[in-house]
């Protein structure tokens, strides 16, 4: 069979899009003096060894954030968290002298995950954020390869 090549190295590109996940997310400061900020970043975490039963946390491979100008990286402890297989969002921690900044996950889903900040003066702010996946490079050159299969079998039918 011609094809049996290929189908190995589609079932390879598969496995290893599915074992790490870059997603992007951002959000906006709904409660305190910041109101209207918004922050952004994105992270990669290895889903591929996910149980899908009970809490979960997977440590972060890659984490960034920019917020207020500042540009926050990955720190020790910096986790996806899911329930069930259900991501409840990201818990990360930053401090120094004059800030901290957390992100806590959601008690049942992504819903009610949030950013807190907070000055040594006091001021304190906070906001949800949504995410979205983006697309492996072997994802997309997985549906490419999908496309012209199709798109090659379709035309040899019709000769």
């Amino acid at each position: 069979m011609k094809f049996r090549p290929l189908l190995i190295a589609a079932a390879a590109l598969i496995a290893a899009s599915a074992q790490a996940a870059t997603v992007n997310f951002s959000g906006t400061i709904d409660a305190g003096p910041l109101t209207t900020e918004t922050f952004f970043g994105s992270y990669d975490v290895d889903t591929s060894v996910l149980a899908g039963s009970g809490f979960e946390s997977l440590s972060l491979t890659d984490f960034s954030l920019t917020f207020q100008l500042t540009s926050y990286a990955l720190t020790a402890g910096a986790t996806a968290d899911y329930q069930d297989g259900v991501f409840l969002g990201l818990t990360y921690s930053y401090a120094d002298a004059g800030k901290t900044l957390n992100m806590t996950s959601g008690s049942m889903d992504l819903t009610d995950a949030f950013l807190h900040y907070q000055t040594t003066g006091g001021i304190e702010s906070s906001g949800g954020y949504r995410i979205s996946a983006v697309p492996e490079p072997a994802s997309l050159a997985l549906v490419l390869a999908g496309l012209g299969t199709v798109g090659f079998v379709a035309r040899r039918r019709q000769a």
